[in-house]
């Protein structure tokens, strides 16, 4: 054979190699970031004149029906890509799989393995919902969380970068349920401070009275509900409360019964049970996937919700027939009772379920300052280049500028070293200046870019103090 004839099979050949090469990349981790980091894939494969089912393809587990619709994909705990990254050759296969910061930290130092979907999946033309492809379990190379690792368990591997981990800014908002929409009866119910926070942490709850200081307020009960130890929502909230991460709460959990139009007939709420398995036993409730296990501290009410949208759902209850347990007696403490729930949210969920036009729970301020996350539609946000903030001006300032201080930043971690070229490119690529993450978390009005804020913390919960 000619050296010409060879070397033109040889070159073919790596074309070929090339061409047919797969790149997958996996990565979970902080809920509260969810939307922004999919937003973010999304413009990574739609850039370079790539389309939907053309270039690039996605499926995910959202319990919707239909395709193509990326607001389910943006909402989902588990999707898949495929196709064309700007900058990789061949196809990159992008596998998520949020199950919240200190979990995902927890994944990526190697101590659990999280499920992802199988990457010989085959992908259906569009984006396809409650997709139910084969699953593997994984160690991810990437995880987004709203904390430091310093503020986790997580001690056995030093995660990357150590330095320059921060990709922009998760802010936060205390929140009344449902019943605290009511002016008449809740109506002085407005601001929390960080001393009451942390009393109810460490309580599970307490009289209205306690934080109104209106001797009519006696009769109501405020109780605590929140997310597990996984949770870097959690984190973020027990350091801005001055709490101690590592500190056992008591969080309450719901069942709700009768519920129609968003109203239900009747609500037991109980300390999040120690025992999970055993649901059938009323003052014992709970899920195994509410559990908090990374701290050790497996006592009852130290568990929480899994995910967001399962305190969002309690809170949007409405009821003033309240039947509450302790967690040790099957007699309740409290039967018929008028009760408000709080909790602590990325601004992410608070916009899901304070819509002006569907108020389903109460913003409250936090020491006297409050802030009113806005939906993306809403013509009364702060625009940067034409891109809503989710915030008005003066909102948007109180967080950039310090006065309000519930918010962490959001960080990428990764473990080892980022050796393979396509990987580097990947990150690169969602975390520059401009990149896909910061187009993502305008997009969704998710939080605030680094480049916008005139302060900064040292650490979290720390003072806030001038750049």
């Amino acid at each position: 054979m000619k050296l010409k004839t060879i070397l033109a099979t040889v070159v073919a050949a790596g074309l070929s190699s090339s061409a047919m090469a797969q790149t997958i990349i996996d990565i979970t981790g902080a809920t509260a970031f969810r939307r922004a980091t999919m937003q973010g894939i999304v413009n990574a494969f739609n850039s370079d004149g790539g389309a939907l089912g053309t270039s690039w393809n996605a499926a995910h587990d959202f319990a919707a029906t239909g395709v193509n619709n990326t607001s389910q994909l943006l909402g989902s705990n588990k999707a898949i890509f495929k196709g064309k990254f700007p900058g990789i050759d061949g196809t990159t296969i992008i596998r998520t799989a949020f199950s919240g910061s200190t979990e995902g930290m927890n994944n990526i130092a190697g101590n659990t393995l999280v499920p992802v979907f199988d990457s010989a999946a085959t992908v259906p033309a569009g984006i396809t919902a409650s997709f139910t492809g084969a699953t593997t379990t994984v160690r991810c190379k990437f995880a987004f969380s709203d904390v430091y690792q310093e503020t986790s368990p997580v001690r056995n591997e030093t995660l990357n970068p150590v330095g320059s981990s921060k990709v922009g800014v998760v802010t936060f908002a205390m929140v009344a349920s449902r019943s605290a929409t009511n002016t008449n009866t809740f109506g002085r119910l407005v601001n929390v401070t960080q001393k009451h926070c942390a009393a109810l942490a460490n309580l599970g709850q307490f009289r209205l009275s306690l934080i109104t200081g209106h001797t009519n307020d006696g009769n109501i009960r405020v109780l605590f509900t929140g997310r597990n130890d996984g949770s870097g929502t959690r984190s973020a909230c027990l350091t801005e409360f001055q709490y101690g991460v590592a500190n056992t709460v008591k969080h309450y959990v719901g069942t709700q019964t009768g519920l129609s139009g968003g109203v239900a007939s009747a609500l037991t709420l109980v300390p999040v049970g120690a025992n999970l398995t055993n649901t059938n036993v009323p003052f014992r409730t709970g899920r195994a996937n509410d559990a908090s296990t990374l701290w050790g501290n497996t006592v009852v009410g130290n568990g929480g919700y899994s995910s967001g949208s399962g305190v969002t759902g309690l809170l949007t209850n409405a009821t003033t027939n309240v039947t509450i347990y302790n967690g040790s007696s099957s007699t309740p403490t409290a039967s018929n009772a008028q009760a408000v729930i709080i909790s602590f949210l990325s601004t992410s969920d608070v916009r899901s379920i304070t819509a002006p036009t569907n108020l389903l729970a109460k913003v409250l301020g936090f020491g006297g300052v409050t802030i009113t996350p806005l939906a993306t539609n809403d013509t009364n946000n702060y625009l940067i280049n034409g891109v809503p903030t989710g915030f008005s001006l003066e909102d948007f300032n109180k967080i950039t500028r310090g006065a309000y201080s519930p918010w962490s930043y959001q960080h990428m971690y990764y473990h080892g070293e980022l050796t393979d070229p396509n990987v580097q490119t990947f990150y690169t690529k969602m975390t520059e200046t401009g990149g896909f993450l910061e187009q993502g978390l305008q997009a969704t009005a998710n939080g605030v870019r680094m480049s916008d804020m005139y302060v900064e913390r040292l650490d979290d919960g720390t003072p806030i103090i001038p750049l």
